[in-house]
């Protein structure tokens, strides 16, 4: 089943799309059933694959048990992320890479001209692979009767068998889980969810992602933005103790020196158009001080997180989209200032 097909069989149970994100009537449900089209996959098999992204990763494979996953970025020599992802570790030989749709090639390809020298092959998922999303507090014990798993603890993955294919649960936080299932398979399993969860649209799974504090790369900011400036190693997605891999040593330098001038903030601002990843934000002169991140609507206005400058910030100084919608900073539920090497 293409994403064609697939969005059909959607909008039959009431989805509106945008794009390639679905929207369903609003719910207060406890548990949301969430379509998660706009996530992609980068499959990483063979003997060296752990060598392999041990060496480019930002984050510790080599001390990552089976069967559970890190967030994690990929560098190019300037320390400049190429891709951020969740990436699952199924075993030495098998990790998965979650991220966006419009990133995953990107990702791939960047990982390739590495991979020649090891007995590794990447593969991009595409619509071979859906991913689906339950939401909700509470959500990893009722999966575990839902699925007929053990529950999960935050960070742990687990496969199991539904209809006639292997499905990979991963546990993102308390309140969120993803679900990799094969194509052929994922209307039955939709079903079966549905009948037990409320269907919700993706921009529940973002707002959520956007509270607390987890970023994530698209195409449009590819090679913008260092670790640290997206508070990756705040969120155990950078390893200072690892050794070396691609753009380590900008990355330690810049952690160890205490260099880092921007760093991400959520906001929130006015109802309107969504603004691109990449957007620019400004002060009232125009002067543009950071970038946007990602963003999405919720019932309060527009939730985003945006890489700002620390300085500017701490002087109080308003902050504008392009189109003059003020941004107003919000609480992160981490501290943005700990030093992770403290």
């Amino acid at each position: 089943m293409d994403q064609v097909q697939w969005q059909e069989f959607l909008t039959a149970r009431g989805a509106v799309w945008e794009g390639n994100e679905a929207h369903f009537p609003d719910t207060s449900a406890d548990t949301y059933l969430v379509d998660l089209s706009p996530l992609g996959s980068v499959s990483v098999t063979g003997p060296d694959s752990q060598k392999f992204l041990q060496g480019q990763l930002t984050c510790d494979l080599l001390n990552l048990p089976d069967w559970h996953s890190s967030l994690g970025a990929h560098c190019n020599p300037k320390g400049r992320m190429i891709s951020a992802f969740r990436v699952v570790k199924h075993s030495q030989e098998h990790f998965t890479l979650l991220l966006p749709r419009d990133l995953a090639g990107i990702a791939r390809e960047a990982l390739a001209k590495y991979a020649v020298f090891f007995k590794t092959e990447l593969s991009e998922c595409g619509d071979d692979q859906r991913w689906l999303g339950l939401q909700g507090k509470g959500v990893l014990e009722r999966a575990s009767g839902l699925l007929g798993i053990g529950r999960l603890a935050p960070g742990a993955a687990h496969s199991f068998g539904f209809d006639g294919t292997e499905v990979v649960a991963c546990a993102l936080a308390e309140d969120q889980l993803a679900l990799g299932v094969p194509a052929k398979a994922a209307p039955a399993l939709w079903e079966k969810l549905a009948g037990q969860a409320e269907v919700a649209g993706y921009c529940h799974w973002t707002a959520r992602q956007i509270q607390a504090g987890v970023p994530q790369l698209h195409a449009a900011t590819s090679e913008m933005f260092i670790p640290q400036m997206l508070n990756l190693h705040l969120l155990g997605g950078v390893s200072f103790k690892k050794g070396c891999y691609t753009g380590q040593e900008v990355v330690a330098r810049m952690q160890y020196l205490g260099a880092a001038k921007r760093r991400m903030y959520r906001a929130r601002c006015e109802s309107g158009g969504l603004p691109e990843p990449g957007a620019p934000v400004s002060t009232e002169d125009g002067k543009s001080i950071g970038n946007l991140v990602q963003a999405c609507r919720s019932d309060e206005g527009i939730e985003l997180l945006a890489v700002l400058t620390i300085g500017k910030v701490a002087e109080g100084a308003p902050l504008f989209l392009a189109d003059g919608r003020e941004l107003k900073l919000q609480e992160l539920p981490y501290d943005a200032d700990a030093d992770p090497l403290a």
